[in-house]
C-alpha cells in the first residue's frame, strides 16, 4: 500500500488528492483516500509523538504565522504557502496515520 498525492484537472483548474495505490491480482488499483486541495503540501504525513509538544500552541486562536512558521520547522515540514488560515489535525483510522492539514 503506498499513498501518494496526485493531480486533477476539473474546469481548467488543478486539484489534488491523496490515492492509495496497490497490486491487487497483478493489476494496480488505485482508491481514492482524501482530498488536498489546490496545494499538494497541504496534508502531510506527522508522527503525533514528534507534534504532541506542539499541540496546545497551534490550537491557539491568536497564534501567529511566525509561530506556525517556527512550529512547521521544528517537526520538519516544508511549507511555503502563505498565509496558513487553518489548522486541522486527523487521525485516520483507515490508513493508520496522522495528518496535519494546512490551508
Amino acid at each position: 500500500m503506498t499513498v501518494i498525492p496526485h493531480k486533477v484537472k476539473r474546469n481548467g483548474k488543478e486539484y489534488y488528492e491523496l490515492i492509495d495505490v496497490k497490486r491487487v491480482k497483478g493489476k494496480t488499483v488505485q482508491t481514492y483516500v482524501g482530498y488536498l486541495g489546490k496545494n499538494p503540501r497541504s496534508k502531510i504525513d506527522v508522527n503525533p509523538k514528534e507534534i504532541l509538544p506542539y499541540l496546545e500552541r497551534l490550537l491557539t486562536l491568536s497564534i501567529s504565522q511566525e509561530d506556525i512558521n517556527s512550529i512547521l520547522k521544528k517537526i520538519g515540514i516544508e511549507y511555503d504557502a502563505w498565509p496558513i488560515t487553518k489548522i486541522v489535525i486527523e487521525n485516520d483510522l483507515k490508513l493508520k496515520k496522522a495528518f496535519l492539514k494546512l490551508k
